[in-house]
């Protein structure tokens, strides 16, 4: 596939139409002529080209109406003006239909000519390399969107003073702001003074270059307490300098309340089990350290143990009897 430049010359003077034709050809470009305007926008509207040489004076349709057509159609379009008459005012009126050069007659350098050229189509190019990029970022930019707004954590971005510049729904419902109050806010608005000196912190550990996940406390607009994880990446400018970052937030508030009664779970289990006697389920031993076991009555020697029967399991295996008789016994002895 060729990348071979197209150069449309319009003028009616057929010694510098055919020249300059002739010197665009040898440099490698595919040359299209015409004598008139009209003839030159025929071209131009049947042809793919990349830059247009026109004249001002021509008779029928001049060089400003040709520019004009060409502007309205296709605004990208390089035009550079080569012309005799060399007047203030049509000077200035090509320049504001867009024309990136004028040149006057005579043309003693073509060479000049071809430096312009190149610089104009290098400029072109630059622009519509540019024009892509932008359309490629807003492609990106909305898609990001989407996903932000459809994904179930928050997502907010501040600049370098902790000023919110975009917030998606998720974080919206957390915090109880529509999205127009937040945006009139700075993330210090949404937490304490100890809490925001943890945000600072790590800020300045993103102007470093590091992206941080760290857990603090906001508050909602009933200045209801939510506990967030946060995890934010730093975002920079063209030229490297910090301008903000960009944070995904959970709630995790209910994870706080439970991890608190976990550990208040531990700390009873702790008190509770500290006198907890570990016993052999087959032979009732008793373990009183390591790996020694020790026979249960040995265990309570400084106990008198005596077998006997109590009076629950007694009922059951004799229904009827009169338990007094030895309530009796035992009050006698």
């Amino acid at each position: 596939m060729t990348d071979q430049k197209t150069i449309l010359i319009i003028d009616d003077e057929v010694t510098i139409r055919d020249s300059l034709k002739s010197f665009f050809e040898d440099e490698d470009y595919l040359v299209f002529s015409a004598e008139n305007g009209e003839s030159g926008l025929d071209i131009f509207f049947n042809n793919q080209v990349d830059i247009v040489i026109t004249d001002l004076r021509m008779p029928g349709m001049d060089g400003i109406e040709v520019m004009k057509t060409i502007h309205k159609s296709k605004p990208d379009t390089p035009l550079i003006v080569i012309s005799g008459a060399g007047k203030k005012e049509d000077i200035i009126k090509a320049l504001r239909m867009g024309a990136k050069d004028y040149i006057t007659k005579p043309v003693e350098d073509l060479d000049m000519i071809s430096h312009t050229v190149k610089q104009v189509l290098e400029n072109k190019r630059l622009f519509e390399e540019n024009k892509r990029y932008r359309k490629q970022l807003e492609k990106s930019e909305h898609q990001y969107r989407t996903i932000t707004e459809n994904i179930v954590e928050g997502v907010f971005t501040v600049d370098e003073h902790e000023n919110f510049t975009y917030t998606n729904q998720a974080f919206c419902i957390m915090t109880g702001y529509s999205s127009d109050e937040i945006l009139k806010k700075n993330i210090k608005d949404l937490s304490d003074e100890d809490n925001f000196k943890i945000i600072q912190q790590q800020t300045q550990n993103r102007k470093t270059g590091l992206s941080s996940r760290y857990e603090i406390q906001i508050f909602d607009k009933s200045n209801h307490p939510v506990h967030v994880e946060l995890a934010c990446s730093p975002i920079w400018s063209d030229t490297n300098i910090y301008k903000g970052s960009i944070s995904v937030v959970r709630d995790i508030t209910k994870f706080i309340e439970l991890r608190k009664k976990f550990q208040r779970f531990l700390l009873q289990k702790d008190s509770n089990s500290k006198d907890i006697l570990p016993i052999c389920a087959n032979c009732k031993s008793i373990k009183i350290e390591k790996n020694n076991w020790v026979q249960v009555e040995d265990y309570f020697s400084t106990i008198v143990f005596s077998h006997g029967i109590c009076p629950a399991c007694c009922e059951k295996l004799y229904p009827g009897f009169d338990f007094s008789v030895l309530d009796k016994n035992e009050n006698d002895l």
